[in-house]
């Protein structure tokens, strides 16, 4: 039988967090589509967490599929201050069921945060034991069961195709100002000239 590995990290992840309404922030959706996909192919399973810009996700899997994962994200430019904060063997796989389970923010994991003794987010503060128990936390948290794989990456696609329509709306807007304020110097220039 091959080692099973668990890792639990933690990351600041490097881009900015765009006011979204879903439940789901955009960058993260698209980091957990492709996770999903490419977990599934490499036989791992976990769950992720993100909150206050900071990720916190559980690994598992045969040791050399972890460690390969794990080298790759120190190399991902969308996380930085990378840190393991648990890395053990185990006899089974604690999220066996998910290729990638979400837990999004809810009261639920507020109320976690709040017992014991946290206003926001923050891993980086906890205990052995309060990682501990936040991992629990997560293994009976929610998943987005409404989002399948293909809903998510449809909803953060339509998003981006929103905000690209938006900026050619305004980049149109700003080429017809220019071409109007052209025809003016243009009319400005000739009757200084009298060639009107």
């Amino acid at each position: 039988m091959k080692n099973l590995l668990q890792i639990v990290y933690i990351s600041r992840s490097t881009f900015t967090s765009s006011d979204s309404h879903s439940k789901i922030e955009p960058n993260v959706a698209r980091i957990l589509g492709k996770s999903r996909i490419n977990n599934r192919k490499n036989g791992l399973v976990g769950v992720l967490y993100f909150g206050d810009g900071i990720f916190f996700q559980c690994l598992e899997g045969e040791e050399v599929a972890v460690n390969q994962l794990m080298d790759k994200l120190a190399l991902d430019p969308r996380h930085q201050d990378l840190r393991i904060v648990s890395k053990k063997y185990v006899d089974k796989l604690s999220f066996a069921d998910w290729a990638m389970k979400f837990a999004p923010i809810d009261s639920k994991i507020a109320g976690f945060l709040r017992a014991n003794g946290f206003q926001r987010f923050d891993p980086y503060a906890f205990s052995e034991e309060v990682t501990r128990k936040f991992l629990d936390e997560l293994f009976y948290a929610d998943d987005l069961k409404d989002v399948t794989d293909d809903a998510l990456l449809t909803r953060t696609l339509d998003a981006e195709a929103g905000l690209q329509s938006n900026t050619n709306k305004m980049a149109l807007v700003a080429l017809i100002f220019s071409g109007f304020a052209l025809v003016i110097s243009l009319f400005t220039f000739l009757s200084s000239k009298n060639l009107i």
